[in-house]
């Protein structure tokens, strides 16, 4: 009874802790496209130019990660509501022919 208690929670939340982390990898992403830009501009004579091109490609990385994780939580959504209304209808079948007989 509590594995599948907690097979169920644990499937469940999977896009939960999906989203959670939307925050950290789009801070994670920024901090390191900057930083990573800085040090290539300073390798080529310009810091500044390199730290503004760094944050560009680390705020694009971090908001496509976000649409992905937000994606990837609407699929999931949506397999568990089919299998509900799935399962629900099944119960309803067997319901109409218990009634039957």
């Amino acid at each position: 009874m509590f594995k599948r208690r907690s097979d169920r929670f644990k499937h469940e939340n999977i896009g939960m802790f999906d989203l959670a982390s939307i925050g950290i990898t789009l801070a994670l992403a920024i901090t390191i496209g900057y930083f990573g830009g800085k040090w290539i501009g300073g390798k080529l004579g310009n810091a500044e130019i390199g730290s503004y091109i760094g944050f560009g490609f680390g705020t694009a990385a971090g908001f496509m990660e976000m649409f992905r994780s937000i994606a990837r939580w609407n699929r999931q959504l949506e397999r568990l509501e089919k299998k509900r209304r799935e399962e629900s209808l099944q119960s309803a079948d067997s319901d109409e022919r218990n009634m039957k007989n």
